[in-house]
């Protein structure tokens, strides 16, 4: 049987997945076939850097976190941390007696009349966002229906943009902009800048974190467009910035933000 016969979209609300926050992955199948069909199972391949959430165990933690005083919650696990599930486990939505239960003989978690479309909808993580570099996450899914008493698999593929968000940037840019400081004034100061530093240095610290990171959020949201000055898409990226901020100065910001005069 060709898998044309339903056709399958994996879709999430905002245009790419921001590393560290929470997102909904809506699968959306449409009935091709001319008879109704009995959908079964909505597998998915998780890839090592996404964790799924469980729904059931985020709901259980919310309200026994909401019960409780305030002064606890702050040691107690958050309800992501207690439902997100370990990295790169297969996700699995199947209606299961406790056994292991047979596709061909299995109760459907949906049925879908010809010409209609119905949606499944998890939420996934991405837990690294401090290090993590952007990129193209790509892994498998798979659906498994009835048609006319017989099972079907369906295989299908999950394309979504991963980008850190623009804290990890400014992590970058203020760790970078410390170490371009130092460097510039052991370069002027030699060995004499190992003992107490003097308050220029914190003031030139100062001055090239506050640019720094100004210059990273500028740079961020001129990715998109076409040839910027210069592109930071993660923690690494923010700390070059924040070094040659450091170690350059306001001559090295001008050129990233040509409007300051």
């Amino acid at each position: 049987m060709s898998t044309a016969a339903i056709k399958i979209k994996v879709t999430i609300a905002q245009p790419f997945v921001v590393a560290g926050t929470p997102f909904s992955l809506t699968t959306t199948v449409e009935n091709s076939h001319e008879e109704p069909i009995e959908l079964i199972e909505f597998s998915y391949h998780i890839p090592y850097q996404m964790q799924w959430i469980s729904e059931h165990l985020y709901n259980v933690s919310f309200e026994e976190r909401r019960q409780l005083p305030f002064y606890s919650r702050m040691f107690k696990s958050s309800p992501l941390q207690m439902s997100a599930q370990p990295r790169g486990q297969e996700m699995s939505f199947m209606l299961r007696d406790g056994s292991e239960t047979n596709v061909k003989t299995a109760n459907p978690v949906m049925a879908v009349l010809p010409s209609e479309s119905t949606t499944y909808s998890f939420k996934a993580i991405v837990p690294n966002w401090l290090f993590i570099s952007g990129g193209e996450l790509v892994f498998p899914g798979r659906i498994t229906y009835r048609y006319k008493q017989e099972i079907h698999y369906a295989p299908f593929e999950i394309n979504l943009t991963l980008r850190p968000p623009i804290l990890a940037n400014c992590v970058g840019a203020v760790a970078g902009s410390i170490l371009g400081s130092c460097a510039r004034s052991l370069q002027d100061q030699g060995a004499d800048f190992l003992k107490i530093p003097s308050i220029d240095f914190y003031a030139a610290t100062v001055l090239a974190t506050i640019l720094a990171v100004i210059a990273v959020i500028y740079s961020s949201r001129r990715t998109g467009e076409s040839q910027p000055i210069l592109t930071v898409e993660d923690f690494w990226g923010g700390l070059v910035v924040g070094f040659m901020a450091g170690y350059l100065g306001h001559e090295y910001f001008q050129k990233i933000v040509p409007f300051v005069k």
